[in-house]
């Protein structure tokens, strides 16, 4: 694959990504939905037009290119459980590596938060062998996992973890325009709860895929955020138990 194709393949998932379709550029870009397909399909960009539809994405060109590169390579998507069992047993060895996956520099680190010099090299040290990171010359780190890592159900991270950080993320007023909170209890057929099954899913590969795509811009361009997603056939304990047993009724 050439480069060439590989860096538009790149702006295609983060056009599908971001929610926009090929018409959508078109109405930005002032051209045809043919014109826009035609240049994806012969790969025609201009270097002005690729900037176009950078600055329409709120992209730099420059962020485009390393977010190919690190595309390239695709780290593991979830911990071993040696992995999370080390990161379970510090908690600031845990932030420390979250730090790293989102793409902070250890200087980056050590500027924002409470950790010293020392410590930072012996975690360092300790993820290198762990082999979720590569060290290099002057604490230069490649991190060799994805972006958006996923712990393992039931795992040491899990276990340890889940209860306080659901409880962090709920405590919480969401009374902010830019904040979600909504509870919509209902009774619906099979097949009603399979389509709203099969649009968390999107909801949470979009997040996912989006999670993945903005680890490679600028820091400054970003913001940490939470999204919890429940779904599952309930019905409410006290109502249950409002139930007639069979054959009580008067």
């Amino acid at each position: 694959m050439s480069q060439t194709t590989q860096l538009l393949s790149t702006l295609k998932l983060y056009i599908k990504a971001k929610g926009m379709t090929y018409k959508d550029l078109a109405r930005e870009m002032n051209l045809s939905l043919t014109s826009i397909k035609r240049l994806f399909s012969q790969e025609s960009f201009t270097m002005k037009r690729l900037e176009a539809v950078c600055r329409i994405l709120d992209l730099e060109l420059f962020d485009l290119v390393m977010m190919d590169k690190k595309r390239r390579f695709q780290g593991e998507q979830k911990l071993t459980w040696e992995q999370e069992t080390a990161l379970a047993e510090d908690e600031h060895f845990l932030f420390f590596f979250f730090f790293l996956v989102q793409g902070f520099t250890v200087f980056d680190i050590l500027t924002e938060y409470q950790y010293t010099e020392q410590q930072a090299r012996d975690y360092l040290i300790r993820l290198d062998k762990l082999g979720l990171i590569e060290l290099h010359a002057n604490n230069q780190v490649r991190v060799l996992v994805a972006s958006n890592i996923f712990w393992n159900h039931d795992g040491p991270l899990s276990r340890s973890n889940k209860t306080t950080f659901m409880t962090d993320l709920m405590n919480h007023p969401f009374d902010r325009p830019n904040q979600r909170l909504g509870y919509y209890p209902g009774i619906l057929t099979g097949d009603s709860y399979k389509i709203i099954l099969r649009k968390v899913d999107e909801l949470l590969a979009q997040f996912n895929e989006l999670a993945e795509m903005d680890a490679n811009l600028p820091l400054k361009n970003r913001r940490s955020v939470g999204l919890m997603v429940g779904l599952r056939p309930w019905y409410y304990r006290k109502m249950a138990e409002l139930r007639r047993k069979p054959g009580t009724r008067e």
